[in-house]
């Protein structure tokens, strides 16, 4: 597994004074999600800040599901395990 961003797990922790979800790791803020004052948007930024929080957890299961799955699994469409791959590629930064 990559090591090179901000080892997880990664939170929703709290709304900042401007009322943005702030997405942290044990030590560091890992990232902001802005809204708008608009309610879909403000909606949106809840689910985004999940998504950007689950971030590693995903990552990592996903690479554990190729490492178990590859090899082992009839039938699959080649595009399946690229798309794994590229989405591994585009989280850790080695995407071209």
């Amino acid at each position: 597994m990559s090591t090179s961003y901000t080892p997880g797990p990664w939170t929703v922790a709290y709304r900042d004074t401007n009322g943005q979800a702030v997405v942290k790791a044990e030590h560091i803020e890992v990232a902001t999600c802005w809204h708008h004052c608009v309610g879909a948007i403000e909606k949106e930024m809840e689910v985004n800040a999940r998504l950007i929080a689950a971030a590693p957890d995903l990552l990592a299961a996903l690479e554990s599901v190729i490492e178990a799955c590859e090899g082992y699994v009839p039938n699959t469409s080649k595009q399946v395990w690229a798309d794994a791959y590229l989405a591994i590629a585009k989280a850790t930064g080695s995407a071209s």
